[in-house]
């Protein structure tokens, strides 16, 4: 199936904000010419850091690659040096020596998307080990209650009636 340009543009960028954005763009690009010589931007893309194409303050504004800059914002990988990733697979608790041999072999932009999904699955907070009457459940707020469980209580039961009718 073909794309049809014709719809696409009167069903999105014929919008009055999509018009503003894409002038927006236009101008950071404008505004970057002047003052970076051609060779630097041919081939390039103006990258809003913010992801705001209506922001064109300086600070927010570098040039990029086209593939970085058109993917999509939130499968973007920053480069990371060998040592970061070293010292981020550290942090993944629970990985073997062998496990960390195996992903150390991997390109490094898969093993940035790796260990961003591992770190957000088991890096967690350390709570530490300290505990005290102000946390919940810990047992040294005294108002800890236990109740027996059903089985073990049922069994009891049983034993007791079994021992009442023997006698």
């Amino acid at each position: 199936m073909a794309r049809n340009y014709r719809k696409e543009y009167d069903n999105y960028h014929s919008r009055p904000e999509q018009k503003l954005r894409r002038a927006a763009r236009n101008a950071a690009r404008a505004s970057l010419k002047k003052t970076t010589a051609p060779e630097k931007l041919e081939g390039k893309d103006v990258h809003h850091k913010d992801n705001d194409p209506t922001n064109n303050d300086k600070s927010n504004l570098s040039i990029v690659s086209q593939r970085y800059n058109r993917r999509e914002p939130r499968l973007r990988v920053d480069e990371m040096s060998n040592a970061e990733i070293k010292k981020a697979l550290k942090k993944v608790k629970g990985l073997t020596k062998q496990q960390m041999q195996t992903l150390a072999t991997m390109p490094p932009t898969q093993l940035q998307i790796v260990i961003n999904t591992l770190s957000g699955l088991v890096m967690g907070e350390d709570m530490g080990s300290v505990t005290g009457p102000h946390i919940a459940g810990t047992g040294d707020d005294n108002t800890v209650h236990t109740k027996p469980k059903k089985k073990k209580v049922n069994k009891r039961i049983s034993l007791i009636k079994s021992m009442a009718g023997k006698r």
